[in-house]
């Protein structure tokens, strides 16, 4: 199943016994069926699963070899699936062995890989049977009953070259030098591995750490398995551990140590995501130019392609939000730090921010007095300013006074209504329209008020602005988009919501104000009605949704369509709206980034033109069109 960029892989342990060939083919091919059910692009079997890794010196008797290919046989003549199936398999080169890896489609065998590094330390000491397939590197092709399949270093590749792949052996993973390196350099986006891998304490964490390190360094897939422990306990006893990763992150794992039982595991690949990671990626262009290898054969595939794909799981919802607790933690202390090394750097310890009651001045605010308490300063040091202007809600500025008051700082206020009065009234505005000067006059005095308050106490202004609002303009041009340090330009509104949530941890005794300010409706408050933000420019969740797959996967306006479509249970119309505002605000409102304050990155995205996106301030966008 081949759609929308994605592929389904498997990785499966089948019930085998030691040196019964036709059981083994036989046991594989009643995992096929079920394969096939999923409609599944590529499954990988374990090392030497054709006749079982503990044959030991069986492998130097004809007999099994003769069994092994002429199960092989049976296999290509009744494959029930029409995907490609990696099996594990010794061969001969007239009297050398190979422990390798059997890629076949349907009745055809596509080509065979050889284990390169063989072990021969504690429990293994496969140099007594086989020989390392660098030996034979002037060797393309092999005679398998009597047709000849091309061998050695291969890359699968079907015919868009968008789903290349590569295979290695269990030791493999483990060199100094792997396989996998050479493999994804290139031109590999997934590499599979036949493994043969005993059950010792600890080793599956390794396996895990090696597994999640390859596909992490080289912007890859990688699909792992192990055979069963069924097979056989003379020595040791097999893990049937199965890790599928991408680019770093678990898809799926099955650990499952049972005498009765197989299992088969199945994941989802962005094919897609992967190739746009490795374009903004310098190491693995430096890898490909250092490890490019014109000895490899490329071998073509088949994919089958469908109009929509099945997904195992659905694609998260919050992409931006961390996937463990303890992240939240990370994200309050790397807050507070940031701020702490620019006082330290100016020489100062005041800092001033504007409290409204809303989510990002909370934030923001708790942020300061975490610093605080991290780096033993006085709170008094904070200097928290509420700026009404007679179009607050009594709720907002209630929680404000209650949320400064619960975290022991002096509320310092400023009412700015007459103050605004007079800048419209001096500018020829009639006061009473309330337009988008209006509203502008309110939050720029407000940031002039902040600054110049700054500048009276020595201090620096806190900026409360988030990474969506960033993305999505929604802030005034040297109004609240200004400060000289913007403390949450580094978290998407999702992630500001769950980390104010974290911080009734940190201070329980204001968990009531902090529940009220997290349900309150966001609102800018600027012209007395209810204002609601999401009501103008869409849900937060949506945009940081589109915003994510935009410029952390690279993904096209035509997919994020449908990924709303699929997953937001959105009609066409609807997404494309969401989708056409989202990118109408992203490049119209670029100015207001170019001139955006510094404020350190925390996820894996940042908008500051400095660094990370970098952008001109007068890019066209073309809208995408609805259909009739």
């Amino acid at each position: 199943m081949y759609s929308k960029g994605f592929i389904k892989v498997s990785a499966a342990s089948p019930i085998l016994h030691t040196g019964d060939c036709m059981f083994n083919i036989e046991r594989i091919i009643e995992n096929l069926k079920e394969i096939e059910a999923k409609k599944v692009d590529i499954v990988v079997f374990p090392e030497m699963c054709v006749c079982g890794y503990s044959v030991a010196d069986l492998v130097f008797q004809d007999y099994l070899y003769d069994d092994t290919i002429k199960a092989i046989d049976f296999l290509l003549k009744n494959n029930p699936f029409n995907g490609v199936v990696i099996i594990g398999s010794f061969f001969k080169i007239r009297d050398s062995i190979l422990n390798c890896a059997c890629v076949i489609q349907k009745d055809k065998i596509l080509g065979i890989v050889p284990k390169s590094y063989l072990p021969h330390t504690n429990e293994f000491y496969e140099t007594r049977w086989f020989v390392s397939g660098l030996e034979f590197k002037d060797v393309k092709e092999i005679d398998v009953n009597g047709k000849m399949i091309p061998f050695g270093k291969l890359i699968f590749s079907n015919d868009d070259k968008l789903v290349q792949f590569g295979v290695e052996i269990c030791e493999d993973m483990w060199a100094p030098m792997p396989p996998h390196e050479e493999l994804y350099a290139n031109g590999a986006i997934i590499v599979f591995n036949a493994s043969a891998s005993p059950e010792v304490i600890g080793k599956a964490d390794k396996r895990k750490i090696m597994v999640e390190s390859a596909s992490y360094r080289c912007n890859g897939g990688y699909v792992y398995t192990s055979n069963n422990p069924i097979e056989s306990s003379s020595e040791v006893l097999f893990s049937s551990h199965k890790l599928i990763y991408e680019n770093g992150d678990l898809v799926n794992e099955s650990h499952n140590i049972d005498f009765n039982k197989e299992n088969i595991i199945y994941g989802d690949f962005d094919v897609l995501k992967l190739h746009h990671a490795r374009k903004t990626n310098a190491w693995v262009k430096n890898i490909m130019d250092q490890k490019l290898d014109y000895d490899y054969q490329v071998i073509p595939y088949e994919l089958r392609k469908e109009k929509d794909f099945e997904f195992e799981k659905e694609l998260n919802k919050l992409p931006f939000l961390p996937k463990e607790e303890a992240d939240y933690k990370h994200i309050i202390d790397v807050q507070a730090t940031s701020v702490m090394k620019r006082l330290d750097y100016i020489g100062i310890k005041k800092t001033v921010i504007g409290v409204s009651g809303g989510l990002d001045s909370t934030l923001a605010l708790l942020s300061l007095c975490h610093m605080c308490d991290m780096y033993n300063i006085d709170r008094k040091n904070i200097i928290a300013m509420t700026l009404p202007s007679g179009n607050n809600s009594d709720l907002t500025y209630n929680n404000a006074l209650k949320l400064m008051k619960g975290l022991n700082l002096e509320a310092k206020e400023i009412n700015i209504k007459d103050a605004t009065y007079d800048s419209l009234k001096t500018i020829g505005h009639d006061t009473k329209t309330k337009d988008v000067t209006y509203e502008n006059v309110q939050a720029r005095y407000r940031t002039f008020t902040l600054m110049n308050t700054a500048n009276l106490v020595g201090g620096i202004v806190i900026g409360t602005s988030d990474m969506s609002e960033v993305a999505l303009g929604w802030s005034t041009f040297n109004g609240d988009q200004m400060a000289m340090y913007g403390i949450n330009s580094g978290l998407p509104k999702t992630v500001v919501k769950e980390t104010v949530r974290y911080y009734k941890k940190i201070y329980p005794n204001i968990a009531d104000v902090l529940d009220s300010i997290i349900d309150t409706p966001i609102s800018p408050e600027l012209n007395g009605s209810k204002q609601l933000t999401e009501d103008i420019i869409g849900k937060y969740e949506v945009n940081d949704f589109i915003l994510y797959h935009f410029l952390v996967n690279g993904d096209s306006d035509e997919r994020i369509v449908y990924f709303l479509k699929k997953f937001f249970k959105m009609k066409e119309n609807v997404a494309l709206d969401y989708v056409n505002n989202f990118y109408k605000r992203f490049y119209h409102q670029q100015y207001k980034r170019l001139t955006m304050p510094e404020g350190v990155k925390i996820l894996n995205l940042s908008l500051s033109p400095r660094t990370e996106t970098r952008l001109s301030g007068d890019i066209y966008n073309i809208p995408l069109e609805k259909n009739d």
